[in-house]
């Protein structure tokens, strides 16, 4: 059995996971807010993008949050996954940005999940850095 590695919330990539998994679940929230038969979450292509790269990363970040708190840390697939994620977030972004300008819907909760997309492409850029050694820990 695995020891409880409770200071892995304490450390930076701890504290940055923990700030992911919450923006995940507020994106989620705010794109599936107005659930129409699916389509406001994952209708839309651009918006189907964003909201399923979302829940498929908010996953996986809760299963890596809690092999880190059991000592189980996967560092070189978690520094392949933190690039992934960077790119995949700031096309996310975009595409958002692309959507709200095209429909000119620049309704609150599309702006909000918008900011908070990019925010997560900082902090898995964040979390790519301190995997690679660039930055602390």
């Amino acid at each position: 059995m695995a020891n409880l590695n409770t200071g892995y919330v304490s450390t930076n990539r701890g504290i940055i996971k923990i700030f992911q998994i919450i923006a995940g679940f507020v994106m989620c929230s705010l794109l599936c807010a107005n659930w129409y038969g699916g389509r406001s979450c994952f209708g839309e292509g651009r918006l189907g993008y964003s909201s399923g790269l979302n829940f498929v990363i908010l996953i996986i970040n809760l299963v890596l949050f809690v092999l880190n708190l059991l000592n189980l840390a996967v560092w070189k697939l978690e520094r392949i996954y933190s690039v992934v994620a960077t790119i995949l977030f700031a096309i996310a972004s975009g595409l958002l940005i692309w959507y709200m300008i095209s429909r000119e819907n620049y309704h609150s909760t599309l702006v909000i999940t918008t900011i908070l997309l990019f925010v997560q492409t900082l902090l898995f850029l964040w979390d790519t850095k301190i995997l690679q050694g660039e930055a602390a820990n």
